[in-house]
């Protein structure tokens, strides 16, 4: 905790250097050059990021493999748009009324469960609920709506 505390106040003391005491700061804490940077809200935000990293850890190996297998993919097709992920925490209950009846889904570590029955997606939930075909994300409004809504 004490690294913790003297990081966010070495943060807050940034705020108040100017560009130039921020590039002599960056040598000094860091042994190197400060990058080519005319915002000083931006190389401020660098030291500040670099501090942290000292006291919590840098980025997981798994996470710098994903982050370069993106930034080679933006370099093949700059165009590209990545598909949102649906990222819930375990406890979250997700409610949706479907004609005048109200259901509740809480999300599990390995699932969901609805009306005391464990699914591993919400699809085959949705379809319990409807009896039709349904993304389950969609129907509990995690996704946008790329097609004609279906009447409720």
């Amino acid at each position: 905790m004490p690294g913790d505390l003297e990081a966010i106040i070495d943060a807050l003391a940034l705020r108040t250097l100017s560009l130039d005491d921020l590039r002599l700061e960056w040598g000094r804490r860091l042994g190197r050059p400060a990058p080519a940077c005319r915002s000083r809200e931006i190389l401020a935000g660098l030291i500040a990021w670099e501090l942290q990293e000292k006291v919590h850890g840098g980025l997981t190996a798994e996470t710098r493999r994903r982050l370069t297998r993106l930034a080679g993919t933006f370099e093949r097709n700059p165009d590209h748009r990545p598909a949102p992920t649906l990222s819930l925490s375990p406890g979250t209950v997700l409610s949706r009324e479907w004609r005048g009846v109200h259901h509740q889904v809480r999300v599990l570590e390995d699932g969901f469960e609805h009306q005391g029955e464990r699914f591993t997606s919400l699809s085959p939930i949705a379809r319990r609920i409807t009896g039709t075909a349904w993304s389950g994300p969609k129907f509990f409004g995690l996704r946008l709506d790329r097609g004609k809504d279906r009447p409720a």
